[in-house]
């Protein structure tokens, strides 16, 4: 509840000896201490229309404050999760539901603005860096705890990332800790990471969660580095993480059904006010949106665009509406995909066998699909009107790097059958263009079940036979698509990136070295000199000084949007909607959980 000051101006007069030697002390006289200073004077809130009785001849402003109504205590919030967790160690979860559980237990030394995505210090205090941007010291904040009540320090983060360095542990995050060359506890509060090659995106490393060192190897430290990692693969802990460092911890885990989180009374940030979160195992969106109607599940997250005008129907419910960090897109094949080849050799040389498609690598029959494509008019039908376009690789949300100088490939027929016509591709009097007898013939793939990318596909259809274009939609289950896709056998895909955070740097999408049909992300074996060396540059400059990399990065932009390698549809916009019986929520891009400990029921 706000504050609201009031000044109250006291006239204080002298009174007549023989009746203040006579009257018993006032209430008001008791308030003040019967004393003349007004800083004694605050304790209480002092109506106006009463009167105050002193012994003393001044004027005196007293602040007066309505007494703060508490943020309610208790209770607990429902959530959903879409499959069983699998583990409850961070270290070794991979699925969303794991994820999900572990979120609000483990926490690391630095984690994710959840308004701009940018990195920040979190059990960290701040960092300092050598000059060639090798080795990165930072100050562990101090008088902070394990939920067991022992000292988070910097053993902690040794023992997690040890672990990780170890090679015993089959866990996601081996790849991401991979550039680490050594790391030094100086004191319980300082540690230093050297890593092996100036990145920009190294910091990234060291959100991982941390371990309870002292759980594991007992109150000496120096036991860390005889441990044997490869125990926490089976370890008791997976299961029934008994101390952690985040706001909730485990309560009890009934297999398939329900996790239950009650709050960690020893929290850094504070004692949540939250009893615990309670959440379902659930079958699919569906089931939670049914939920969230009967007022059963209070949170849902990532919720499609066409449940928007049921859940807005629900008095119960608060929508919020944001930008996700993630993007769909037409992957245009430029290889030849009867013969997908690496765009290398195995010594670096280029393939010379590497071919061309017959249609899509021609950049005039590019430009012109995306100008037959009517963007808005797919997001109106695939997304119910919750996404914005997209120009190129970098979300609008990544402020500093998005180039806001590329204009929109509009809707405009007429420009993309002359572009057609341009490259040698005339209207046949089926309807279909055709050059030199073949007819201009494309197969668009995409994965089955999924509503949004369906719509999509058969939305580029439609729209694609206005201009003599044939496009057969072609639907296959994921891990189906998935060979399709990375063996780079298709024409046209529908897919897209997520999590893609506030560092824009997607090298590995675009180098000539991932043109590698059966396993490289270079799916669409785009190649650009001009595009590979930017995005070196900028993630490699010493300091990562933003506005450099900016500039590099609008660089890039420009020459995707020139190449087109991806018609990109747009970024669409996550819904979460909260039953409004939960305060304190205020959900961001790049999260809802941040400040889950300062949730309460109201």
């Amino acid at each position: 509840m706000p504050k609201f000051i009031s000044w109250l101006t006291i006239f204080l007069t002298l009174c007549m000896v023989a009746i203040s030697a006579c009257r018993p002390q006032s209430t008001a006289d008791q308030a003040t201490g019967g004393t003349d200073d007004p800083t004694t004077a605050v304790g209480k809130p002092i109506q106006a229309e009463k009167t105050v009785v002193v012994t003393a001849f001044k004027t005196v402003q007293v602040v007066v404050t309505s007494t703060p109504t508490p943020i309610p205590d208790g209770g607990f919030v429902t959530r959903a999760i879409f499959g069983d967790a699998k583990t409850l160690n961070p270290l070794l979860a991979n699925d969303p539901s794991s994820l999900a559980i572990c979120e609000l237990m483990f926490e690391g030394l630095l984690t994710v603005d959840p308004f701009s995505g940018v990195l920040k210090p979190h059990l960290a205090q701040g960092w300092t860096f050598t000059e060639d941007g090798l080795t990165y010291t930072f100050a562990i904040r101090r008088d902070m705890t394990w939920s067991d009540g022992e000292a988070i320090t910097a053993y902690d983060f040794y023992f997690t990332y040890q672990a990780l360095l170890s090679n015993k542990l089959d866990s996601p995050h081996n790849k991401r800790v991979a550039g680490i060359a050594s790391i030094h506890v100086l004191d319980d509060h300082t540690v230093t990471v050297t890593f092996k090659e100036p990145n920009c995106a190294n910091l990234e490393a060291l959100t991982i969660p941390w371990l309870p060192a002292h759980f594991f190897v007992g109150p000496d430290m120096r036991q860390i580095d005889s441990f044997d990692f490869a125990q926490l693969a089976d370890h008791e802990f997976n299961s029934q993480p008994a101390v952690v460092n985040g706001p909730f911890m485990l309560q009890e885990w009934k297999r398939g059904k329900q996790i239950v989180q009650v709050r960690n009374e020893r929290y850094w940030q504070g004692r949540p006010h939250l009893e615990g979160i309670i959440t379902q195992v659930l079958e699919g969106k569906a089931a939670l949106v049914e939920q969230l109607k009967a007022q059963q599940i209070d949170i849902g997250t990532d919720l499609e665009p066409h449940y928007l005008p049921t859940l807005e129907a629900e008095p119960s419910l608060n929508l919020f509406k944001f930008l996700s960090d993630g993007y769909d897109l037409i992957g245009l094949q430029l290889g030849n995909p009867a013969d997908p080849q690496p765009r290398l050799n195995a010594d670096g040389t280029p393939n010379t066998k590497h071919g061309q498609h017959p249609i899509l690598g021609d950049v005039r029959v590019r430009h012109a699909i995306a100008y037959a494509l009517d963007r808005n008019a797919i997001i109106d039908a695939a997304y119910a009107g919750q996404a914005v376009t997209l120009n190129a690789n970098v979300l609008p949300t990544t402020s500093w790097a998005y180039n806001t100088d590329l204009a929109p490939r509009q809707h405009d027929l007429q420009r993309a059958k002359a572009l057609l016509e341009e490259a040698g591709w005339q209207m046949g009097a089926s309807g279909i263009r055709a050059r030199g007898g073949r007819p201009l013939k494309l197969k668009l793939y995409t994965n089955s079940g999924n509503i949004t990318r369906e719509t999509i596909a058969y939305q580029v259809k439609k729209q694609l036979r206005e201009v003599g274009i044939e496009v057969e939609v072609v639907l296959l289950p994921w891990e189906y698509l998935l060979d399709v896709l990375l063996g780079q056998t298709f024409d046209m895909v529908v897919i897209g990136w997520s999590n893609l955070g506030a560092n824009p740097d997607d090298l590995d999408l675009w180098r000539v070295e991932n043109d590698l049909p059966g396993r490289g992300l270079n799916f669409c074996s785009y190649a650009s000199a001009q595009v590979q060396d930017a995005l070196q540059k900028a993630r490699t400059m010493p300091g990562c000084d933003q506005d450099k990399r900016a500039a590099l990065y609008k660089a890039v932009q420009a020459q995707l949007y020139e190449d087109q390698p991806y018609i990109w549809i747009g970024v669409p916009r996550k819904l979460v909607a909260i039953n409004n019986r939960v305060g304190g929520v205020n959900p961001a891009p790049w999260g809802i959980w941040y400040n889950v400990h300062e949730w309460y029921i109201q």
